[in-house]
C-alpha cells in the first residue's frame, strides 16, 4: 500500500489536477449537477449552521 500511495503522490505533484478533455463533462453527468469552487461548498455547509 505504501508503494501504491508514493506512485500517486509522484503522479500527483508531477502532473498536477489538469482535467483533460471532457473530464468536466464527464464528472457533471455522474454528479447530476453543475461543478462548483470550495468556497460555494464551504458557504452551502456553514450557512445553515452559522445562521445564529
Amino acid at each position: 500500500m505504501a508503494y501504491d500511495m508514493r506512485l500517486m503522490a509522484e503522479r500527483f505533484l508531477t502532473d498536477g489536477m489538469v482535467p483533460e478533455a471532457g473530464d468536466v463533462d464527464r464528472l457533471t453527468a455522474l454528479l447530476g449537477r453543475p461543478l462548483r469552487t470550495y468556497r460555494d461548498f464551504a458557504d452551502e455547509i456553514c450557512n445553515p449552521a452559522c445562521d445564529f
